[in-house]
């Protein structure tokens, strides 16, 4: 046997019998190497996808949406007053700052909110962050001017006025009901009015909800389960319940089933739809489509006449073992709200929550009731009469889901002075 060095390395090759073999062996070892590193590179980079996506996924669609178009307005800011974005001075965020405070409308009305400020500087705050840099509204100088502005605009604080349990009654009263293509419309608004008032709903909850999160239950009445909210980023859900009541024009699982079953009429075309709609009797002659209901129980602190109970039922506001609910079957994924064009077409497009608030000022204004009035005042409204009719904190934070009673008792305190105070028992 014998051996050479190679001019190269030096390295000594053996060149004698069965060499090839080795060789090849060698060639196999290190392309099966070549190979599993490869795969390991593959692996680790998929990895490294899922685990950016997650990232990505802790924040929620809105608020990646709102921190994009924050950030895109404080990076053109920059750009046009030649100052860096990223990393952006202390002084830079200071001066966008005062530049937002100043910008008014041509009617001299203001049109930047402290809290929209507030989100401007958490969206900054949160792309220095990612791009690993120290954040510059982290600096009291920041905080200052912000607060120095909040301070400032407090005398012309703007606040909805809350509709309470009257003024809802009021609005359904208005509506057209029976009529095309009125009726149509007044069928979908009143569920929205409904639901977002007894279940104390964000404009963005009501509009996110489908078909399938409504669950109508024999005894409870509507379970509404509420998949993502403001307040609940990791997407635990929850499920705010709304009861049956006493009377058909405010019954909320009454009101719901009349637009599902115009929802399941639309399936069938235009003219079941119009049928539907024109068969819709008006308010004051509605009646309760659950027939089970021994409604005995008063709302809000309110009575009405009593009712016969259902076969089955023991007058106590007890139900029948028996009861089905006539829910019609739809597309569980289908938008529970949507769109009407003129004429009453009926998308298959969710209402947004600025069409949903807009909705709400309509209305209310059509009633003339007094302002300001917009989509957050149904869920005032709700703690607000709750309130009145002598509801705990904890009672009404079951059904809003406020984390803590600090918000109760702000609405407390503007809504509902004589909640829980002593100058009750005086005896003036």
């Amino acid at each position: 046997m014998s051996t050479e060095s190679t001019p190269d390395s030096g390295i000594a090759v053996d060149q004698g019998a069965g060499g090839g073999a080795a060789a090849g062996l060698d060639t196999g070892v290190l392309a099966g190497g070549v190979a599993a590193a490869a795969a390991r590179a593959a692996s680790l980079a998929a990895l490294a996808e899922r685990a950016d996506a997650h990232a990505v996924a802790a924040r929620a669609a809105s608020t990646r949406a709102a921190y994009a178009g924050d950030w895109a307005h404080f990076a053109r800011w920059c750009t046009a007053a030649g100052l860096a974005a990223l990393p952006a001075a202390v002084d830079t965020v200071r001066l966008y700052l005062a530049d937002l405070e100043a910008t008014r409308t041509p009617t001299g009305q203001v049109v930047f909110s402290p809290a929209t400020m507030g989100r401007r500087l958490a969206t900054i705050a949160a792309v220095h962050h990612d791009a690993g840099h120290r954040s510059p509204t982290r600096d009291p100088g920041v905080g200052a001017v912000l607060t120095g502005i909040k301070r400032a605009r407090a005398h012309s604080r703007h606040q909805m006025r809350p509709l309470l349990l009257d003024d809802l009654r009021t609005v359904l009263a208005g509506l057209g009901f029976g009529t095309w293509p009125a009726g149509l419309i007044a069928a979908r608004d009143a569920a929205a009015l409904l639901i977002g008032f007894t279940g104390a709903l964000r404009r963005s909850e009501l509009a996110a909800l489908t078909v399938t999160d409504l669950t109508f239950h024999p005894v409870d009445g509507l379970h509404v389960h509420i998949r993502r909210s403001k307040t609940d980023q990791t997407g635990r859900g929850a499920t705010v319940v709304l009861p049956y009541g006493t009377r058909p024009g405010t019954c909320p699982p009454c009101v719901v089933l009349r637009w599902l079953q115009l929802l399941d009429a639309a399936r069938h075309g235009r003219p079941a739809l119009m049928r539907a709609v024109l068969e819709t009797p008006p308010r004051p002659d509605l009646t309760h489509l659950f027939t089970h209901l021994a409604t005995t129980a008063s709302v809000a602190g309110t009575s009405a006449p009593a009712e016969p109970a259902a076969a089955g039922a023991a007058g106590t506001g007890q139900v029948s073992r028996a009861w089905r609910a006539p829910v019609p079957a739809l597309a569980g994924d289908a938008p529970l709200l949507r769109g009407i064009r003129r004429g009453g077409t009926l998308t298959d497009t969710a209402m947004t929550g600025d069409a949903l608030h807009a909705m709400v000022r309509r209305r209310a204004q059509a009633a003339d009731l007094p302002g300001p009035v917009g989509f957050h005042s149904l869920r005032a409204g709700f703690v607000t009469t709750a309130r009145r009719a002598g509801a705990d904190h904890r009672s009404v934070r079951r059904q809003t889901r406020h984390p803590s009673d600090a918000m109760i008792e702000t609405y407390d305190r503007d809504h509902t002075p004589l909640a829980g105070n002593a100058v009750t028992q005086l005896g003036l």
